[in-house]
């Protein structure tokens, strides 16, 4: 039950309503119902969905254009990743958050080539 009070509470908010009018609505309103013991239940539940929406909004994927998107949130499962277009990378997209990083980028993959290459010149006794 506190969790859904908390994610009510979550919602007003969302909506624009102001935190502490939201707050103090919804305690008064438990407090006409006899249930203002729930109160600290409630606000533990509040600071979990907090914590979870901000690591939610940690999560970022880059994509070269906007054509890349939908193959991209579905190839890293990033449906809820916030979208940003770089124009630095050549195609492709990458996918970062707090504990993973998933580079599918053009980019990335043509400097690998590049540095493959040019590794086994230095190795075969070439110079530049």
């Amino acid at each position: 039950m506190e969790k859904s009070y908390a994610q009510a509470l979550w919602n007003c908010v969302e909506r624009g309503m102001e935190p502490a009018h939201a707050v103090r609505s919804l305690h008064q309103g438990l407090e006409r119902r006899g249930r203002a013991s729930l109160w600290p239940q409630i606000a533990r539940a509040f600071e979990r969905l907090a914590s979870r929406e901000s690591q939610k909004n940690r999560s970022v994927l880059i994509v070269a254009d906007k054509s890349h998107e939908k193959e991209a949130r579905k190839e890293s499962d990033a449906e809820d990743a916030r979208l940003v277009v770089d124009t630095g990378l050549i195609g492709g997209w990458r996918f970062e958050n707090n504990e993973q990083l998933i580079d599918a980028s053009f980019k990335k993959n043509l400097l690998e080539l590049y540095q493959r290459s040019t590794n086994g010149m230095h190795s075969a006794g070439y110079q530049q």
